[in-house]
């Protein structure tokens, strides 16, 4: 039991890694599978295959596209457990495990790259409507060049005697309350 129970922790990290990787997309690290012997590393690949199969069917399949992308914005632990709880109403079968890892893959897949461009959004948007101006007033990126390549921290955020300045303050607490929120989104989907 213990042995099949890692072998399905491995499928299921492997699944969610190659489809995430297949998406092109940059996520944070995942768990990473435990080593086993090679007849069960072939066993491993031969299924993470058949899940990639499946994958390939379903990103054919507009309708189960979008019922799995549906699924994605409501994705919590309670929903997931709702979806196999009523995948697996009339009976399990390998099929229908397979079918489960990939959409779980899938659902990761579209909640990251939908994160992701909605902070990427946020940022364009912000340069846009508040940098933009000041940007262009000085010469532009191109013309700047000389200018960034002599940037300094202490000249623009000033220097201080104790250990912590103000605008350092600043921000850290706005990359930790960053990290934070990116943890708690990731939390909501495992």
């Amino acid at each position: 039991m213990a042995s099949d129970d890692q072998f399905t922790n491995n499928l299921v990290l492997r699944s969610v890694r190659d489809q995430v990787q297949r998406a092109g997309i940059c996520a944070p690290s995942l768990p990473e599978p435990q080593r086993m012997s090679d007849e069960k590393e072939e066993l491993l690949d031969q299924m993470a295959k058949v899940i990639i199969t499946i994958g390939d069917c379903v990103n054919r399949d507009t309708e189960f596209k979008n019922m799995v992308d549906g699924f994605a914005q409501v994705m919590d632990r309670q929903s997931f457990q709702r979806l196999g709880d009523k995948v697996f109403a009339d009976g399990i079968t390998w099929g229908k495990i397979a079918t489960l890892i990939c959409v779980v893959g899938k659902a990761i897949v579209k909640i990251l790259s939908d994160y992701v461009s909605g902070i990427v959004s946020w940022t364009l948007d912000y340069f846009r409507d508040n940098l933009l101006y000041w940007i262009c007033n000085r010469g532009g990126w191109i013309n700047s060049i000389s200018s960034l390549a002599r940037y300094s921290f202490e000249q623009d955020f000033g220097s201080s005697p104790s250990p912590i300045s103000l605008s350092s303050g600043v921000l850290f607490i706005s990359g930790v309350l960053l990290g934070g929120l990116i943890v708690w989104r990731l939390n909501r989907v495992a």
